[in-house]
């Protein structure tokens, strides 16, 4: 008799992180009952103070390279990671093996009481997870007191529910679904109204770049399209930004056999969109980050970002966090090449209105 292989996840013991981790799972044993998967909740060994400082989603960066550690020594297959938090290079030895179909990719507001933003008070105090949402939301409620919440989802999520130190809170509407609490959402922003970060609503499994098995495994749950969009994002986010959070927006979107990609910075005035064939993603979401770099507007937004208390002297350098110039070669997986030739064979495979699970 064959074994039967298992497949195991490792988690951190944050609520969103698990939840993120078993609802892929659940995912797996629904549609795949052939394997096995096993879920590893694991202790972080990170500073709760290192994080506390820190601006992310579901998992900091430096948990991150935690995770990328016990894959790489063969502890854990794989971890599901919110493609927000990745960094813009994968550690060393470290690949996407699935994307899975995207969650819906845009902000969402939550209130106790059920006010949407245009009821809140002038003064109210509302937390936002970066500088992205802080700027578009502050353009659009000046007399709102916009905070941003350092130490992810779920300690933002006790600042507002448990301590009540704020009156609403911002998050990304997919981690609302992923927690469950859907019913004290109160609006849900498009993106022609807020521009959603890089990668938000995305979901990946993480695993050993040379892991092809489970790369093979997965290969059903796994959605190309998806997979697209986020590499598109993500060339824009490295050419336009470092690890640094400045107030960017973009959302990537495949539509028959083009990707269209719209990107802005600060208060998310002036856009740009740009689209072209499946094949030339990285080379679509760079150019339209230089394409906005290249705007004064887009400078000022992202100095005052940098320095909200006023420049430097002159005598001081000045470092925008601009990535390092890349040479030409992607970083993509080796089997996108084949997933966008199959894509452009298909009929319609993205509805971009529609976003779920």
């Amino acid at each position: 008799m064959v074994k039967a292989r298992v497949l195991s996840f490792g988690s951190l013991s944050s609520s969103l992180v698990r939840n993120q981790t078993q609802s892929f799972i659940d995912l797996v044993h629904r549609e795949i009952p052939r394997l096995t998967c096993q879920l590893t909740v694991l202790p972080s060994t990170v500073d709760e103070e290192d994080k506390a400082n820190q601006v992310f989603t579901a998992v900091s960066a430096t948990e991150v390279e935690y995770l990328a550690s016990l894959i790489t020594s063969n502890q854990i297959h794989a971890v599901v990671m919110e493609v927000a938090d990745l960094p813009l290079i994968p550690p060393e030895g470290m690949d996407i093996l699935c994307a899975p179909p995207r969650f819906t990719p845009f902000d969402a507001y939550l209130n106790r009481q059920g006010h949407i933003m245009d009821e809140m008070d002038p003064g109210s105090r509302v937390g936002v997870l970066s500088n992205r949402s802080k700027f578009q939301m502050e353009h659009l409620w000046p007399d709102i007191n916009f905070q941003i919440m350092h130490g992810g989802v779920d300690k933002a999520m006790e600042t507002h529910m448990r301590h009540s130190e704020i009156d609403g809170l911002v998050l990304p509407a997919a981690a609302t679904e992923h927690l469950g609490i859907q019913g004290i959402v109160a609006e849900i922003y498009e993106p022609g109204f807020i521009l959603p970060g890089p990668g938000q609503g995305s979901l990946v499994v993480m695993g050993r770049s040379n892991d092809k098995e489970t790369r093979k495994d997965l290969a059903s749950l796994h959605c190309p399209a998806t997979l697209v969009e986020i590499q598109a994002e993500m060339a824009f986010r490295r050419r336009m930004i470092s690890d640094q959070d400045l107030p960017v927006g973009v959302l990537a979107r495949v539509t028959g056999k083009e990707v269209t990609i719209e990107g802005s910075t600060g208060a998310c005035v002036n856009r740009i969109m740009v689209n072209g064939p499946l094949a030339q993603y990285d080379d679509i979401g760079a150019g339209l980050a230089m394409q906005l770099m290249s705007s004064g507007d887009a400078l000022a937004d992202l100095l005052e970002a940098e320095f909200p208390d006023g420049l430097p002297p002159e005598d001081e350098e000045i470092d925008l966090g601009a990535s390092e110039e890349l040479d030409g070669e992607d970083d993509q997986p080796d089997e996108l090449d084949a997933e966008i030739a199959a894509l452009k064979d298909a009929d319609d495979f993205s509805d971009p209105d529609e976003y779920h699970a």
